[in-house]
């Protein structure tokens, strides 16, 4: 059941979360502008651009595609880190406690709570996005609604063809818009649950953004979004040129670094497809699954992405091994090696699991076991990462800052690796090893501190040069460094002015 959107990583706010767009599907840069249509007058399309040209002055383009549906391409060139458009939001809906329509809303989820599958927010959604005309006689206080233009444009949002309304959605026009038609209240959930970006958090609210929701997804975005304020900042991440379709990711940034089976069934599941992006498409190497060769132990192996269409399961599976070929020695797996690769990825996948679900805590000597394991096994490989996301934060609590950092190090090394293109988990990676690297700094100049009073009260101590001094001014260049890259990479994401930047450049001050 939908709840809103992921957080993005520990200790950072979340981003938009994106919506369905049109059928939630990339391919690798559209050529020709001219490919796609108008398609059935019911999609929109021509009211979508006449939207962009008034508000944006058409720098994207809407268009129609047999086999994906509404589509966004650009209509210029762009650099990253260049904003493409500001979009100010279509509508915005907020949980109100002291509402007697809301508290119905809730009674009846209570009550019929077979019938309601989400939460009461996402019905309250719908509700308050009926026309005045549509909760005339309303059995309860305290819906506003929308206006007719905005109703009309949510309804052109992307949702599943309702032939049929929920058994919720008439509960809802029977006990509390009576006037309003049941199929348009089930269209307005499906909406929605697919469209929403999180707004805010105390109340919680979810808003809709029209031009946005056209954007269709990639594991590979070329845009990214970032709120200023309540509008929606949309910026390439990568080069974009006239004609490209302008995609973003509908994940969360550290979910992005995930295996290519993770990826696709968060989106079946969230937005209901199966992605088949540059990163998705069946057969090419997921540079999140890579182990170590079973013939040399020297190269790295990577596992190929799943076969198109639907999984059963998000697996990594022994298939997807079977015939990839060493970086070093060239050989191709056996079915059996690839066997045992499985099988040691499962025994991983079931030590993250239960540090995390279990909340488990670990001693330093199993982490030490875990660490030996993962190293004898695992190249570059998602599975790996989680652990030392864990372990990172036992060797923290403990105070081992060398290891804490040694392992903040090969985070950020598979970040780098892992994706292609600028990520924001690289630069929190990147932000989290400067952290780390100062605050020894720090700790070690206290030190050297002691050390040169124990040396004023003792004549008789050697003068040599400390090597606790060294060390802290080493430290401190590369966390200046860490914090440099991060901020590299979180200007172009997300400009100069935005708080993540702000945060680092704090840092190096």
């Amino acid at each position: 059941q939908p709840s809103g959107p992921p957080r993005l990583s520990p200790g950072r706010p979340a981003l938009p979360a994106p919506p369905a767009g049109s059928r939630g599907r990339l391919a690798p840069h559209v050529a020709a502008m001219s490919d796609g249509s108008d398609g059935p007058e019911s999609l929109g399309v021509a009211h979508i651009n006449q939207h962009g040209k008034d508000f944006f002055g058409g720098v994207l383009s809407c268009s129609w595609m047999e086999n994906k549906g509404r589509i966004l391409r650009s209509t210029r060139n762009y650099q990253p880190g260049e904003v493409i458009l500001v979009e100010s939001p279509l509508h915005i809906v907020q949980e109100q406690d002291k509402s007697a329509a809301f508290k119905k809303l809730q009674k009846l989820c209570k009550d019929f709570e077979d019938d309601f599958d989400y939460e009461p927010l996402w019905y309250w959604c719908a509700v308050q996005s009926l026309t005045p005309d549509q909760l005339k006689g309303a059995k309860a206080e305290g819906c506003t609604g929308a206006t007719p233009d905005v109703q009309r444009n949510l309804l052109l949002l992307h949702h599943e063809e309702v032939r049929e309304a929920s058994s919720a959605a008439k509960i809802l026009a029977r006990e509390l818009a009576p006037r309003a038609d049941p199929i348009i209240i089930e269209r307005l959930i499906q909406i929605w649950v697919l469209n929403c970006f999180e707004y805010s958090d105390n109340p919680q609210g979810y808003s809709t953004y029209f031009f946005s929701s056209f954007m269709s997804h990639s594991c590979y975005p070329n845009a990214v979004w970032h709120y200023t304020g309540a509008d929606h900042v949309l910026r390439s991440r990568r080069e974009i040129s006239i004609g490209d379709e302008v995609c973003i990711s509908y994940l969360p940034e550290s979910t992005l670094l995930q295996s290519a089976p993770a990826r696709r069934m968060e989106l079946h599941e969230t937005k209901q497809f199966w992605c088949d992006c540059e990163r998705c498409v069946s057969g090419v190497d997921d540079l999140s699954r890579g182990l170590w060769c079973p013939k040399c132990s020297k190269g790295r192996v990577f596992a190929k992405t799943p076969e198109a269409g639907p999984a059963k399961d998000a697996s990594l599976l022994a298939s997807q091994l079977i015939g990839v070929e060493c970086e070093a020695c060239g050989e191709k797996v056996s079915k059996a090696d690839a066997g045992k690769l499985a099988v040691s990825e499962k025994k991983l996948h079931d030590i993250v699991e239960k540090i995390v679900e279990k909340n488990l805590s670990v001693d330093l000597a199993t982490i030490k076991q875990h660490e030996a394991f993962i190293d004898k096994h695992f190249a570059q490989h998602v599975l790996a990462d989680l652990a030392w996301e864990q372990f990172c934060s036992h060797y923290a609590a403990k105070h081992k800052v060398s290891d804490h950092s040694r392992l903040l190090q090969r985070r950020v090394e598979f970040h780098k690796e892992a994706y292609p293109g600028l990520s924001g988990a690289h630069a929190w990676a990147l932000e989290a090893l400067g952290d780390c690297l100062k605050s020894s700094s720090s700790s070690n100049g206290s030190a050297a501190e002691d050390e040169r009073h124990k040396v004023a009260s003792n004549k008789s101590a050697p003068t040599k040069k400390r090597v606790w001094q060294v060390a802290a001014k080493e430290e401190t260049t590369t966390a200046k460094a860490c914090y440099d890259q991060a901020l590299q990479i979180l200007r172009l994401m997300f400009g100069d002015d935005h708080e993540y930047v702000l945060d680092v450049e704090a840092k190096i001050v």
